[in-house]
């Protein structure tokens, strides 16, 4: 019989529900062992959906990582350093929602916590494990002379995700909490800022959070060893930012409109014989593919051929798990995790700090 594994989760919110809890209960490598979160209401709407009992429903998610009946924890609140670093010391392996951190020192510390105790981490973020980009990825590795790449993300309300899915809210969380956590978040990423850069505070916000999973596809493309020649915010979140890749060019656009239900994100590879674009649909739509387009010329004609290919129609987050259980039981290591997480920290943090106030 193939192992199964015992998963408790931190945060029962959005994502966990529309997403991850899902595909975890209708895998046979994984079982819904315990959850935790700071609202008892959602706790006990989730727990009873789920078939997680009362004893195993906690509002302290130290003593959840801590239970011997937790083999791995599925991270998805909004401040991951406590939770990720509880499970690293406790053995369990970790599955966390993006981004791994709010600062380097915090991303590096999780990272050291992992590999000291022999703690697989996978970072979600699910557009590496998507069948379109991997499709895409192995052409545009394949092209001469890439000159230019064009990032593009412009984002906007999640409001209507309650109207596609019936989710469950934290109406009976006090106040206090929620202030809290927002003060912590704030010092996490000043901590990143540096004194003095309060203003790029909802900018940072929007990279961490949403423009990392672009930047990691960047690095997936071109590497690691980027230099940001410009970063401009404007209308308080919105940014264009110049980088180069050895020979290659690359411009990140990123926008956000938090009053209407929009999204538009796709990626654009040129070279004087191919382009390659990278189309992402709306991240809460499941099954919805990845359509790739291929702009060349016709050997030995003066004909351009314009094709869009619909390789697949798994969801990303259903890889994501499929990876995580490999990983686990065959001892390899995940392709998306802490040290690769934290150089996604330390690029937000190079593209702020070129930011002229």
């Amino acid at each position: 019989m193939e192992k199964v594994i015992r998963i408790g989760a931190v945060g029962c919110g959005q994502i966990a529900q529309i997403m991850h809890l899902p595909y975890l209960q209708d895998s046979e490598h994984f079982q819904i062992q315990a959850l935790s979160d700071m609202s008892p209401a959602l706790l006990e709407k989730v727990g009873r959906k789920y078939g997680v009992p009362e004893e195993r429903r906690y509002t302290d998610y130290d003593r959840m990582i801590q239970s011997e009946d937790v083999d791995a924890v599925l991270i998805c609140n909004k401040d991951h350093y406590g939770p990720a670093m509880k499970a690293a010391r406790c053995g369990k392996h970790i599955f966390v929602e993006k981004p791994l951190a709010f600062s380097t020192r915090e991303a590096g510390e999780i990272a050291q916590a992992a590999r000291k105790n022999g703690v697989k981490v996978l970072v979600g973020y699910m557009k590496c494990y998507d069948p379109g980009f991997t499709y895409a990825a192995e052409k545009i590795r394949k092209m001469d002379n890439i000159y230019l790449a064009r990032f593009h993300d412009f984002s906007g309300s999640f409001d209507y995700v309650d109207k596609i899915y019936d989710l469950y809210g934290r109406g009976d969380v006090p106040a206090e909490l929620f202030k809290e956590g927002k003060d912590r978040e704030r010092r996490g990423m000043m901590e990143e800022l540096g004194e003095g850069r309060e203003a790029l505070l909802p900018a940072y916000f929007n990279f961490i959070y949403g423009i990392v999973h672009d930047t990691v596809l960047l690095r997936r493309l071109f590497g690691n060893e980027g230099k940001v020649l410009y970063a401009d915010v404007f209308k308080e979140d919105n940014m264009s930012v110049l980088m180069q890749y050895g020979d290659v060019r690359v411009s990140l656009e990123i926008g956000f409109s938090g009053s209407m239900p929009i999204w538009d994100e796709d990626i654009h590879v040129y070279s004087p014989e191919c382009n390659v674009s990278v189309k992402f649909p709306f991240p809460y739509l499941k099954n919805a593919p990845t359509v790739v387009g291929v702009t060349e010329n016709e050997p030995g004609t003066g004909a351009n051929q314009i094709k869009s290919t619909v390789n697949s129609f798994d969801e990303a987050y259903r890889l994501e798990w499929q990876h995580f259980y490999d990983c686990i039981v065959n001892d390899k290591e995940p392709m998306t995790n802490a040290e690769d997480a934290l150089l996604d920290i330390r690029l937000a943090g190079d593209i702020m700090r070129a930011v002229r106030l």
